[in-house]
């Protein structure tokens, strides 16, 4: 055990993948792509649509300043203005890139000689729109809630992969399942 150090600190293991996080933080929020994903999450397969952390805030953002809108009865403009200003989400992100940031602050960086600025700090969340949820015997998918964005710790992510799975209800089509009482196929 004194040769293998790292065996005795199980926090590595609970850590989310360091890769997964850099494609989370890099492609859906510094660039704000969207693009198909699929997790594993504690036996379960989460699959949708990734989407950057401020796509998230600004959708919760907005539903609950529609919540407390028709809750509050007779608001005057300036309540209205106020209780937008408490649910303005958009700038509480996790994740350090600024709305604006360029690609090419680096190149130019690396031009003047500046050294480079230190990486961003870790992220914890994810976002996927629209996920569709398996799980042994039974499937769920959020795509009419108010807010179809689902937040995922990536701390409890077992594994992943680009893409989204596509499920196939098996009753509608002509292929006979090979398991009894089987609705899905993927």
């Amino acid at each position: 055990m004194e040769n293998f150090p790292f065996l005795d600190d199980s926090s590595y293991w609970n850590e989310p993948d360091f890769l997964l996080g850099l494609l989370v933080s890099f492609l859906g929020n510094k660039l704000g792509s969207e693009f198909g994903m699929t997790l594993m999450v504690r036996g379960a397969i989460i699959t949708g649509t990734l989407v950057s952390e401020r796509t998230y805030m600004l959708r919760m953002s907005d539903m609950l300043k529609g919540i407390v809108r028709t809750s509050v009865a007779n608001p005057s403009e300036e309540d209205l203005t106020l209780l937008d200003q408490v649910f303005e989400l958009g700038d509480m992100l996790e994740d350090d890139y600024a709305e604006g940031d360029d690609l090419n602050d680096a190149e130019e960086d690396a031009e003047e000689d500046v050294p480079p600025q230190d990486l961003p700090s870790p992220i914890r969340h994810l976002h996927i729109r629209d996920p569709f949820i398996l799980y042994p015997g039974s499937a769920m998918t959020f795509t009419e809630s108010p807010l179809p964005i689902m937040r995922v710790r990536l701390a409890m992510v077992d594994g992943w992969l680009p893409g989204r799975v596509n499920v196939i209800d098996s009753m509608d089509d002509d292929f006979s399942p090979p398991f009894p009482n089987n609705r899905f196929k993927q």
